[in-house]
């Protein structure tokens, strides 16, 4: 295992934020509680490397973690992740954090055509290092923490700088350093809202009944209301499986919700409001389900967004590359509606500006 440094005092922390402002990059992971053990989304753990010393930081027992923000934000010092997407949303969700200047791994290899980019895919295949999948759903705020689970934990970011650089410099043959770092600069300005699950985006809903769609809406709302009230994941109350089962087929009676196998004990304590909730959900006059309004594109912008995407998909096959990396679906709109590059970063402007299909887009 590697040597690491433990922080789970205000003080440890406040020594390790001097350390680190004479940094040029730190590597960096997160450790969260995610809807697994209890209700909720939040931060549990935070490990750091620099090219020659660890952290791990114990979120649950630091009250302040506000040095570690503003590192964070401080553009001198580059920030490697792999994968920033659910890590940036707990960051933001929880300490109004959005990292500055930073690196994303995943996105690197992304951008080298690599099929497998997880982590362990990675430092499987650039260090032959072997990644525990037994800890990736254990439960991040069990106190004392194992020897095994620090391990995992350290092993992330002690590799992720040797990561980065074998990476940048397989970029740097290709010509492809400047396009992920513009990415990454241009990600900084997204969108991080945590965004919880509504019960519309239960598989299955917009093809419900009106009725079912307002039983399992009312169900839905009563589910995280009790998943809140014993603080556990809402699956646990009842599944989405069994949810989508009560909306077309309700239990008949208070008497029926006590005796439902496979949930949790507090259903059969709200058993009557379950009941009620159901019936009077059902009785009612439904819930439509509003599909949103597309504006129907031209008919020849549609043709040439067409051919675009076929051009796309060959280019992408060319470079090695999955197609979307090249032109967003959503960029891809804005070129043909708006007949300009001008939405596109410097290296796609490159990549495209001599494309026989966005000369007759400019024509068009």
């Amino acid at each position: 295992m590697a040597e690491f440094t433990f922080i789970d005092t205000q003080q440890k922390l406040m020594q390790a934020a001097e350390e680190w402002q004479d940094l040029k990059e730190i590597a960096v992971d997160l450790e969260c509680e995610n809807q697994l053990h209890y209700y909720g989304s939040f931060l549990c753990l935070v490990q750091l490397s620099s090219r020659n010393k660890n952290w791990i930081i114990d979120v649950l027992a630091v009250p302040d973690l506000g040095p570690l923000m503003l590192m964070f934000e401080d553009r001198r010092i580059l920030k490697v992740f792999h994968d920033i997407s659910f890590d940036f949303r707990i960051l933001f969700s929880q300490y109004k954090c959005v990292p500055k200047h930073f690196f994303d791994t995943q996105l690197g290899a992304l951008f080298l055509g690599e099929e497998k980019i997880g982590l362990g895919s990675l430092l499987e295949k650039y260090f032959g290092v072997h990644c525990e999948k037994k800890f990736q759903q254990v439960d991040w705020t069990r106190r004392p923490l194992s020897s095994e689970m620090l391990a995992y934990a350290v092993q992330d970011t002690a590799y992720l700088l040797g990561l980065y650089d074998k990476l940048c410099s397989e970029l740097l043959v290709l010509g492809r350093v400047e396009w992920v770092r513009e990415e990454c600069r241009s990600l900084e300005s997204e969108d991080y809202t945590l965004r919880e699950q509504e019960h519309m985006d239960i598989s299955g809903y917009k093809s419900m009944m009106p009725k079912e769609r307002a039983v399992l809406h009312v169900l839905f709302d009563e589910r995280r209301r009790l998943a809140k009230l014993k603080n556990v994941p809402s699956f646990m109350i009842f599944t989405n499986r069994q949810l989508i089962a009560f909306s077309g087929s309700l239990p008949y009676s208070a008497e029926d919700w006590k005796h439902l196998r496979g949930v949790h004990p507090i259903v059969k304590e709200n058993a009557q409001r379950l009941h009620e909730l159901g019936q009077q959900a059902r009785s009612g006059s439904g819930e439509e389900y509003i599909r949103e309004r597309k504006e129907k594109m031209p008919m020849a912008e549609y043709e040439l967004l067409t051919q675009l995407g076929e051009v796309k998909k060959k280019i992408g096959a060319r470079l090695g590359l999955r197609p979307h990396l090249l032109l967003s679906e959503e960029q891809a709109k804005d070129v043909v509606l708006r007949k300009s590059l001008e939405g596109l970063r410097s290296w796609q402007k490159e990549l495209w500006k001599e494309e026989e299909i966005m000369k007759r887009i400019m024509d068009n």
